[in-house]
């Protein structure tokens, strides 16, 4: 596995996914002919999401970190509505 997937897998947010997918889907027509595919596919656009968008979505990531942090674990989402 491509070790910068890997390294931002796990901390990846909601929106670099939302990003990644229209990636993958742009175009398409047709299902992906079986899980493989798919799995090589999205291996080959995660490279044309650019650094700046990780960069921002582990910049947000953090944000919310601080700020369950902040409310000993309680709910945030009041705070980024």
């Amino acid at each position: 596995m491509d070790t910068a997937f890997a390294r931002f897998e796990s901390a990846i947010d909601y929106s670099v996914w939302d990003i990644l997918q229209e990636l993958v889907y742009e175009g398409r027509r047709e299902l992906f002919a079986n899980l493989k595919y798919l799995q090589n596919v999205i291996r080959d656009k995660w490279h044309d999401v650019d650094d700046q968008t990780i960069t921002k979505a582990i910049l947000q990531w953090k944000r919310h970190l601080a700020a369950v942090a902040k409310l000993n674990g309680g709910p945030i989402q009041h705070i980024f509505c």
